[in-house]
């Protein structure tokens, strides 16, 4: 039997397969270092998942309204309102199954065949197949000698009469990278001109670091008619497994986002959006915790990384991650093993060296790897130890 033309548009996740050859090597008994994680490794707090147990013993277990709870709704639209300096009602979100839904859902509601999505590169593995899935064209616009930022020359030249949305990732996955209020505010100017959709992406907002300042786009001239909100708890309060995300937008797209949720998975976990709420409703020491020991291993990483000098970086002002530009050791070789590209380094760090990371080209960045410090200290020196006598042996050994 034939399969759908839709199936042969998109990948599957290439971070996903990664983690299925770490997941042989375990099988096979040899322990391995995954420096692949995109979730915190620090336990959901107590109190959070305290208020999940409850919702089960009071037989908080059928079926919510499709959005969610009312209550979740509306601390929500207050976090909103007190910590981004945005006006939502509770009507104008929906309450997901984690944050790549509500990033789906939108894409559904507002693309149509052959619609353009700016989206900048490097970008999160799951953006551009989301935008195929949803009968879009993903139009990648290379950062890398930007800062790995998009300015407004780069965008505006971008923008056709094709394009329907742009998405924005700050902090970003893969690169850490933080717009500054400044750059945003030139952003804005561009994106008033135009209509078009912003989906911006501020899942990793409270992991941030130095004296960055996460700002919405949104709060810029009257973009917040224009723009949909994709947030969670999944990073900030390490609850990624609770999958549980939400959407903010302006009221008819989030309609369109009900209705299209209501029939394929209609409301998320009851037990989540409990779980959620007492998140949202708990004390913030819990958040700076988890951020301040995030800050302290980015450090040691940087340390470690800047201990050789032909080991260049992004550097990370948010997120849990380093994009490691690997590109001076293309064309060298590991005995028999030629290394053109960031899957063939990828692969020998896993086979040789034990150490599994994401090779660049999942994001759109083949020159790079990306690391995640969402693990331990002892992971962290193992694994940096590997990867950097990795490297040295390669350049010592060029064609």
């Amino acid at each position: 039997m034939k399969l759908s033309s839709r199936i042969s548009r998109i990948e599957s996740s290439r971070t996903l397969q990664v983690k299925e050859k770490a997941l042989e090597l375990k099988a096979k008994g040899i322990k391995v270092i995954d420096l692949t994680a995109g979730e915190p490794d620090f336990p959901t707090p107590d109190f959070i998942c305290s208020a999940g147990i409850d919702a089960i013993r009071q037989g908080f277990t059928k079926y919510t309204a499709n959005n969610g709870i009312p209550e979740l709704r509306k601390k929500i639209a207050e976090k909103l309102k007190k910590e981004n300096g945005l006006d939502y009602t509770p009507e104008q979100i929906i309450v997901s199954n984690g944050a790549k839904q509500s990033i789906l859902n939108a894409l559904l509601a507002i693309l149509d065949k052959g619609d353009e999505v700016i989206l900048p590169s490097p970008y999160w593995v799951s953006y551009p197949q989301q935008i195929r899935l949803a009968d879009g064209e993903p139009v990648l616009v290379d950062t890398s000698h930007h800062s790995f930022k998009i300015n407004p020359q780069i965008l505006s030249m971008n923008i056709t009469p094709k394009t329907k949305a742009f998405i924005l990732n700050s902090p970003c996955n893969p690169t850490g990278v933080v717009y500054t209020p400044e750059e945003l505010k030139d952003l804005a100017i561009i994106l008033q001109k135009h209509d078009i959709w912003i989906i911006t992406d501020e899942i990793y907002e409270k992991i941030i670091y130095d004296d960055a300042k996460h700002v919405s786009i949104g709060t810029f001239g009257d973009l917040i008619q224009k723009t949909i909100l994709i947030n969670g708890v999944s990073k900030a309060f390490s609850m990624t497994g609770w999958r549980l995300g939400y959407a903010a937008g302006p009221l008819p797209v989030i309609k369109a986002m009900s209705t299209i949720q209501s029939h394929y998975t209609s409301n998320a976990s009851s037990i989540s959006q409990k779980a959620a709420l007492a998140a949202y409703n708990g004390p913030p020491s819990e958040i700076e915790k988890m951020r301040k020991i995030f800050e302290q291993r980015r450090n040691f990483v940087q340390s470690h990384l800047d201990s050789r000098s032909y080991i260049s970086y992004v550097y990370p002002q948010g997120a849990f991650y380093f994009f490691i530009n690997i590109s001076r050791i293309f064309n060298r070789r590991f005995g028999d093993k030629l290394i053109t590209n960031s899957v063939d380094f990828a692969s020998l760090l896993t086979e040789h060296f034990q150490v599994v990371t994401v090779p660049g080209i999942a994001f759109g960045a083949d020159e790079y790897i990306r690391i995640s410090f969402a693990t331990s200290q002892e992971n962290l020196e193992a694994g940096l130890t590997n990867l950097i006598k990795a490297m040295d042996i390669l350049m010592e050994r060029k064609i």
